[in-house]
């Protein structure tokens, strides 16, 4: 009962406490957007996906390779991250769906790869652009990298990359129209959509999964460089990127991105750059305008094993307003066929028309 009691305090804490931090959000944003420079025409811009199929097994063994050959024991969770599926949900066919049907103003979509490429994809059309990872990490101490954190922190050496970009996660999904203009300012800063939680802070550990460790050591960086305060996580949205700002993060932050591009998995040195460090130091630098969230908006859910779930899910998604949503794969288990053929009948559901980057039959 005294521990029942406790626990309620405790998030009711955390609740205020995010309440607050919000509010101070609002009020820095509200003064972004009254000191707003010249208007900047925002378009024709790329999109970047990073992608990968786990259930490939000659990828899988290359990893487990890699992973035996590496003397270290700081990595996080590291089971979970070394998971070989027997299918996947195949998110990346129903994301580029969404982007084709809501999102105007693209130029081409770069699809990071690590030698595989969706049979479906039609590499011919027009706007896709297949980037090898290898290609673009030029140190090749760094290569082979299971560390997404890693591999995006090389995205401003894809060729012809467009000055702003969008980079999308391919369990990322949009549900309305939207143009590429709505992820940037008038005046062409970040518009940075914040989450609904606090980002952790003290030392990480290898017994918590790296996205924690990630933010606790850009948490680390923040404060001492720019201002010690509570922060808000980043949404798990598309994120607005600007190819010159992810660069200069080589020269701001050496160290760090040194120590998360030499962790060829997610280890407790990394650090979480373009999902939290980048778009943070932005703001400080008047790069990025840092938009509240909307406390009671969920747009983030997670498809498992279970059924009962799943189908909560659906209904959700069905009856949401927001324009995007992420559903992510439940991670430590293995989703049977049956729930994976519900995940594609629904997003065939939402999104019924193949993309023009699928292959004609």
């Amino acid at each position: 009962m005294f521990i029942s009691i406790i626990k309620s305090i405790a998030r009711i804490y955390e609740i205020v406490r995010v309440v607050i931090v919000s509010g101070i959000a609002e009020l820095r944003h509200l003064f972004t957007r009254y000191r707003r420079g010249p208007r900047q025409n925002v378009w024709n811009i790329d999109i970047v996906y990073l992608w990968s199929d786990p259930s490939d097994s000659v990828w899988a063994a290359k990893r487990e390779e890699v992973l035996r050959s590496e003397q270290r024991d700081d990595y996080c969770c590291i089971e979970l991250q070394t998971l070989a599926p027997k299918m996947t949900l195949d998110e990346l066919r129903y994301s580029l769906r969404s982007v084709d049907t809501h999102l105007s103003g693209v130029r081409y979509v770069h699809i990071v790869v690590d030698g595989q490429v969706p049979d479906w994809l039609d590499v011919d059309h027009p706007k896709i652009r297949v980037i090898q990872a290898e290609d673009i990490i030029t140190n090749k101490d760094h290569y082979p990298n299971y560390n997404t954190q890693a591999i995006e922190s090389y995205f401003f050496n894809i060729p012809d990359l467009s000055d702003r970009f969008i980079y999308f996660n391919d369990d990322f999904f949009l549900r309305s129209k939207m143009r590429v203009d709505d992820f940037f300012t008038s005046d062409g800063l970040l518009r940075v959509r914040l989450g609904r939680a606090l980002s952790p802070k003290g030392s990480p550990s290898s017994e918590e999964e790296g996205d924690y460790a990630g933010h606790r050591n850009a948490n680390k960086l923040l404060d001492q460089m720019f201002v010690k305060r509570a922060r808000l996580t980043v949404m798990h949205r598309p994120y607005a990127h600007n190819k010159e700002l992810l660069k200069s993060a080589e020269s701001i932050f050496p160290d760090a991105l040194e120590e998360t591009r030499s962790s060829k998995f997610r280890s407790t040195k990394m650090v979480a750059i373009h999902s939290f460090l980048v778009p943070y130091a932005a703001s400080y630098q008047k790069a990025a305008d840092l938009v509240p969230p909307k406390l009671l908006e969920k747009d983030m859910f997670r498809w498992g094993s279970s059924s009962l779930n799943n189908k909560k899910v659906v209904k959700r998604i069905q009856a949401l307003r927001s324009e995007a949503f992420c559903i992510q794969e439940e991670r430590g288990v293995e989703i049977p066929e049956s729930e994976i053929s519900r995940f594609r009948a629904f997003m065939s559901d939402l999104f019924p028309e193949p993309s023009s980057f699928e292959c004609r039959k």
